[in-house]
């Protein structure tokens, strides 16, 4: 089961490196490329909310207590 959870840390950080360079593309792109629209503005403001929910579920993990299974 241990292996099960390493890999679940493992697919998790590496969307997490994903998402990290589609935002670094994103602030390139807005310091150089085009100016930021209400769109984008609002697009980011839903990153940011879904960012905020992650964390949130995230920190909730800490606080599930492990029951085992009944025999």
């Amino acid at each position: 089961m241990a292996n099960t959870i390493t890999v679940q840390y493992q697919k998790s950080l590496t969307s997490f490196t994903i998402i990290e360079g589609a935002v670094e593309e994103l602030a390139t792109t807005f310091a150089t490329v085009q100016q930021r629209t209400s769109v984008d503005d609002a697009m980011i403001d839903a990153l940011v909310a879904a960012a905020n929910g992650l964390a949130a579920s995230a920190t909730a993990l800490k606080s599930i207590t492990y029951t085992p299974p009944q025999p």
